[in-house]
């Protein structure tokens, strides 16, 4: 038999290694007992003339054993123990697919659809919500009419006092205009008297010419008897009495060019006085004018002017604003003022060539006004939309601007609905920026959708009932159970279709499958629908009984215009998630109740 190398020991088993040897062997000592306890162990020993341990310990067999072959074979029993008792997995037997009505129904995506329904329906109207501007109804610059001193000005001509028309807010120095309307008096006086003495020198005027006349004739007379006598008269005395008739008649027409000239002197006289009179007048008005009065009631926006400060005829002292009624300026895009001329189709007869497009129908409308810091305040005023704010389309914001018209401003409406009298702290005050809310009442028909209906791209998806996709469902479920493998139907039984839906309460596992409550349908997109307004509907049918009513939110739905060939009154529209919809239709189920 070989000998094995023996490896190296520490001090400490050579240690108890030889007082095993030692008392086996008589205790024998030296280096010959060493070499004997070698060679009976069967191992060469390993000596070193440096290292005081020479001998080498022997080998456990007990510990080899017991590791290397009891252990692992027990192991071995072991698990072929474990096996037999547990047995081997194999697969149940799998029973065909399920291809009856009820299970075929089930496999369809689970739907959740409400009904489309129209906007008179919900009882409310369409309303269109814009931003606005308040702006004076009138507002009246005063300027002053004449030049001078202001020598008097009334304590409410100040900015933000209320006057009334017709109150005296200054005085200018009226000294030079009285002092000018003197002089026209004494003018118009003098040209009067002055027309009063020529009508009398044309009374005198009349009056000799009459005499004259009568002279003339007297001397026509004398001249006619001396030319009947011709054989008493001498030439020399009918030369005299034509002579006394040619000056008689030269007396009569200066008297008659005098009487002309009388009368044209008294048309310059009558001018000259009616001149006067109507500088008097002028004179008068400026007078008048040196008191500044209220042309209108309302409130003083800004004075330039005080006391001692001379002004120039035109030049600006009060500016005072209307406060009766109240506009907004607002404006509007093109698709909403496109709602509001749908109302007036009915008066399209009634307009003419030059007013067609140019006019607005009278439309109802809310102003609100939220008080900035109180949170909750609201305060409203009933308005009419009235017309245009001048003509054309903003080139900045592409937006038609309007006038909205209130004609109470005193009154208003606050957030709990009572209707209060509007003081300083709440009055509608030009500058405020409030929210319009426009009532229409468009001719279109339009309709109700819930807002989770609406899709990216203003799409719809619209689920029609049909009992045909479930026939061809369970068509298409029996021709693929008999083309597919046992096990492979098993595995695509249980793999259904379901909706990527987070609404656990459509279709939930726990409760049994009732196929009466559902229905077959096919689901297809719309891209007809063109939403106008969202509104928030507070419907009773899901009001929880355990929960206050302030605390349930109303349902938010979009009022839309839709073609009614594609999504009409009366059809339902999915409102859960999908998968993407083919071209041709997904095949659903839905929860539809009559």
């Amino acid at each position: 038999m070989g000998r094995l190398p023996m490896p190296l020991t520490t001090e400490s088993e050579y240690a108890d290694d030889t007082e095993v040897s030692a008392r086996k062997g008589g205790e024998e000592r030296g280096p010959q007992a060493a070499a004997r306890v070698g060679d009976q162990s069967g191992y060469d020993v390993v000596s070193s003339a440096a290292s005081p341990h020479e001998f080498a310990r022997p080998k456990r067999w007990d510990l080899f054993l017991l590791y290397n072959v009891a252990i692992p074979i027990l192991l071995i029993l072991a698990g072929v123990l474990i096996v037999r008792t547990l047995g081997v997995a194999e697969a149940k037997p799998v029973p065909p697919p399920d291809t009856s009505p009820a299970a075929v129904l089930q496999s369809l995506p689970a739907t959740r659809v409400e009904r489309v329904r129209s906007l008179a329906e919900t009882g409310q109207q369409l309303e269109l919500v814009i931003d606005g501007t308040v702006v004076p109804f009138r507002e009246a610059r005063v300027a002053s009419e004449v030049a001078g001193t202001v020598i008097e000005k009334s304590v409410n001509c100040e900015a933000g006092s209320i006057v009334t028309q017709g109150e005296v807010l200054m005085r200018i120095d009226p000294q030079d205009y009285e002092l000018e309307v003197e002089q026209l008096k004494n003018q118009r006086d003098r040209e009067y008297r002055a027309i009063s003495e020529n009508d009398q020198e044309i009374a005198n005027t009349q009056r000799s010419i009459e005499l004259a006349r009568q002279e003339v004739q007297l001397q026509q007379k004398e001249v006619d008897r001396q030319t009947a006598l011709k054989t008493f008269a001498s030439p020399a005395e009918v030369d005299k009495a034509k002579s006394a008739l040619l000056q008689a008649s030269q007396q009569l027409v200066t008297l008659e060019n005098q009487l002309d000239l009388l009368r044209s002197r008294r048309l310059r006289l009558e001018a000259a006085e009616q001149l006067a009179a109507t500088q008097l007048r002028a004179a008068e008005i400026n007078l008048k004018r040196c008191t500044i009065v209220a042309p209108i009631s309302g409130v003083i926006v800004s004075e330039q002017a005080d006391v001692n400060s001379f002004v120039n005829r035109g030049t600006a002292l009060v500016t005072i604003e209307d406060t009766e009624k109240v506009e907004v300026a607002a404006s509007m895009r093109m698709d909403q003022l496109h709602w509001v001329l749908d109302q007036k189709r009915g008066q399209a007869q009634q307009q003419t060539s030059q007013t067609a497009g140019y006019d607005l129908p009278a439309t109802d409308a809310i102003i609100e006004y939220e008080v900035a810091g109180r949170q909750g305040t609201v305060h409203r005023w009933n308005g009419t939309l009235v017309s245009y704010d001048g003509i054309g389309i903003d080139p900045n914001t592409r937006t038609v601007p309007v006038r909205l018209l209130v004609d109470d401003p005193t009154h208003y409406i606050d957030e709990k609905g009572r209707e209060q009298v509007a003081d300083r702290t709440n009055a509608l005050l030009r500058g405020m920026f409030v929210r319009v809310r426009l009532q229409l009442r468009p001719q279109s028909e339009l309709v109700v959708i819930p807002a989770k209906a609406l899709r990216p791209g203003n799409r719809v998806w619209k689920f029609k009932a049909d009992e045909s996709v479930l026939t061809e469902q369970i068509a298409a479920a029996k021709k693929a159970a008999q083309s597919v493998p046992p096990t492979v139907a098993a595995s695509s039984s249980t793999d259904v279709a379901a909706p990527a839906s987070d609404d656990a309460s459509e279709d939930p596992q726990d409760q049994p499958f009732d196929p009466a409550a559902w229905k077959a349908g096919l689901v297809q997109y719309s891209q007809t629908v063109y939403p106008v307004d969202s509104l928030r509907l507070q419907d009773a049918r899901v009001l929880d009984p355990n929960l206050a009513p302030s605390l349930q939110s109303p349902d938010r739905v979009w009022v839309c215009e839709a073609d009614s060939s594609d999504l009409a009154v009366g059809d339902y529209v999915v409102v859960s998630p999908l998968d993407s919809i083919p071209p041709e239709g997904l095949p659903a189920r839905a929860e539809i109740q009559e």
